[in-house]
């Protein structure tokens, strides 16, 4: 499967020098461990201090990491995998096949699948055996059209430091890192600065240019011109109005470019589907709800910062959007569909059922600017329809922990999408549910059905189809209502080269991404 690439890179040039350390601003990571990511900025970090079994290059294609080789046999059955030679992890031990089985294992433990939301279809290999060293053979039911997605999102660690306890996310490994990349963890690393060195030992394909960098919290720093005079700062994510001062040439002339692309993720109301603990429950409330996006507010935003108004949950980066037109979200029709399904409005101005309850929902808003977010937007158009929202700003980590503790009715935060659609079916199904990455409690076993199919699926066109019915399931059923698809907008300092994003709007996460970046003179 290919993925045509869009590349920004800045040309090598002579007086590049690889010694300074780089420092670049990430928003809100909550681990540096591969079994344990479950925000999309977690991996920002673990592409450095890990090798995959494969990567991806800058064009989209699959390519050889950790792996020398892999070998379909049997019709796809059994997959025979092939370690490169002499590679060690960064306590001088070999990376062997059991490390492999032992990954394999713990990515299925319990209390990691409670965690972990960036493990694809890993979990689900239905046999995974050494056979010597270096040898690693699959099995398989049903031969698997995310074969190579599922590789990409198969990190492994070394078997002797990575024991699954009893709190897997209280484990010290957690921010004590030992991995198999050309980058380790100088000092202490913590959710908000983690300083990074380039390994010597590193024997893998694809080493560091940098001889360090720096992540910081991008919450944690203002990304202003001050920040990259002083350089604090060589790369950082900025907001609309920055960028645009920039960008038109008002702020940072000769010091910082300014650079704006799509991006293959969105902002998002996750909706709480569980009757037992939301009305939510209720798909004519979810539905109303969605009428309620507050698109007029948007579109006037976009005549000055480009976005695009979310038609379906896989945006248009991705090989599984679905381009079906969607009619614009009305205050009226959210009206309409409470009265016809028996909501009406008390002397409060609330609406009530038949059984006196108000219409009252929790919505927790973890947007980074509250004061001007989708969901305090959506407060007053809401209060017009009859419904009450009790909105209830915080950070990203603190709002996404009550998604996952499945505490309120509404839960309003970003998400990234991933090279295959099939790493996001646990945000749906029942093998979601079970884990608790299913934070809306949606249950359909249609969606099951289909995400099963997709995933073994081999046609490239018959798995497209597929997913965009999903998607189209996903707007009917509404767990999850996209917004807007997002912009990456960065502040890159004159000084940095090697800068490149993908398809997906990405700087990280293929080949050769941050490993590239170097700064000149």
């Amino acid at each position: 499967m290919h993925w045509p690439s869009f590349i920004l890179a800045f040309s090598l040039c002579s007086g590049l020098w690889a010694g300074e350390t780089i420092r670049y601003a990430v928003k809100e990571w909550t681990t540096l461990n591969p079994l344990l990511m479950s925000r999309n900025t977690d991996p920002e970090a673990v592409d450095l201090l890990f090798d995959r079994l494969v990567t991806v290059d800058a064009k989209g294609e699959f390519i050889p990491e950790l792996l020398e080789s892999w070998t379909l046999l049997k019709g796809g059955r059994e997959v025979v995998l092939k370690l490169r030679p002499g590679l060690v992890w960064q306590d001088g031990n070999p990376i062997e096949a059991e490390d492999l089985v032992f990954t394999w294992k713990a990515m299925r433990h319990p209390r990691v699948m409670e965690t972990a939301s960036m493990a694809g279809g890993v979990p689900s290999l239905d046999s995974v055996t050494a056979e010597g060293p270096l040898t690693v053979r699959i099995r398989l039911k049903r031969p698997r059209g995310t074969l190579l997605a599922d590789l990409y999102a198969f990190i492994p660690v070394p078997r002797h430091h990575y024991q699954v306890g009893s709190r897997p996310r209280e484990a010290a490994v957690n921010f004590a890192p030992v991995g198999s990349g050309p980058y380790r963890v100088v000092g202490k690393a913590t959710i908000h600065r983690v300083l990074l060195e380039r390994w010597d030992g590193y024997r893998g394909a694809h080493p560091g240019s940098a001889a360090a960098l720096e992540q910081v919290d991008a919450n944690g720093i203002t990304a202003d011109l001050p920040a990259f005079q002083a350089e604090r700062l060589h790369f950082a994510p900025v907001d609309p109005l920055a960028y645009y001062l920039v960008r038109k040439g008002a702020r940072g002339l000769g010091l910082v470019q300014a650079m704006s692309l799509p991006q293959a993720s969105f902002e998002a109301f996750f909706l709480n589907c569980d009757s037992r603990h939301s009305l939510l429950g209720d798909l004519a409330i979810r539905k109303a709800v969605a009428e309620l996006v507050p698109w007029q507010q948007l579109a006037r935003a976009r005549r000055f910062f480009p976005s695009r108004l979310a038609t379906s949950f896989w945006p248009p980066e991705s090989w599984a959007y679905n381009p079906t037109p969607r009619p614009l979200p009305q205050v009226a029709n959210a009206a309409a569909i409470l009265e016809a399904a028996g909501w009406k409005l008390g002397p409060d101005g609330i609406r009530q059922d038949a059984r006196g309850r108000r219409l009252s929902l929790v919505v927790h808003d973890g947007a980074p600017s509250p004061k001007e977010s989708s969901a305090r937007r959506m407060v007053a158009l809401a209060a017009q329809v009859g419904i009450h929202i009790d909105l209830r700003p915080g950070s990203l980590r603190d709002v996404f922990e009550k998604a996952t503790q499945r505490d309120g009715d509404l839960w309003a935060f970003g998400w990234a999408l991933s090279l295959d659609p099939d790493v996001h079916s646990p945000l749906f199904t029942r093998e979601g549910f079970l884990t608790k990455a299913n934070v809306s409690s949606f249950l359909n076993p249609e969606i099951d059905r289909k995400f099963d199919e997709g995933r073994h699926t081999m046609d490239p066109e018959a798995r497209k189809r597929i997913y965009q019915e999903i998607a189209e399931l996903i707007y009917q059923y509404k767990p999850v209502i996209p917004i807007n698809y997002r912009q990456t907008r960065v502040l890159i300092h004159r000084r940095l080269h090697g800068v490149v994003f993908d398809q997906l709007g990405q700087s990280s996460g293929f080949w050769p991404g941050r490993r590239g970046w170097v700064l000149g003179s």
